[in-house]
């Protein structure tokens, strides 16, 4: 008969690869959320920026500069009388003389 010896330092090395193994997965578990909250931040940041941007331009757009100026006579006519300007279309648009 022979005898069949176990090796006593086999079970340790098994446990110490699964317990190897278990950090492995908690690390990439931590890696994965860190990458998603990252992305999340990012996703409402950048919206935060797009509704600030928005916000000041409805702003310019009603407080902004006032009400246009018109043209009245005095600053449309010239010493003796109105001008009449001319507008003739070329190949890069349209020429006032």
């Amino acid at each position: 008969m022979t005898a069949i010896q176990s090796n006593p330092m086999r079970l340790l090395h098994s446990f110490l690869a699964f317990v190897r193994r278990g950090i492995n997965l908690v690390i990439q578990g931590i890696l994965a959320i860190a990458i998603v909250m990252i992305a999340g931040f990012i996703a409402i940041t950048t919206a935060a920026a797009g509704l600030a941007l928005a916000l000041v331009a409805v702003m310019f757009r009603l407080v902004g500069r006032g009400p246009a100026p018109r043209h009245t006579e005095e600053t449309a006519s010239a010493d003796d009388g109105v001008i009449t300007l001319e507008a003739r279309q070329t190949p890069r648009g349209w020429t006032v003389e």
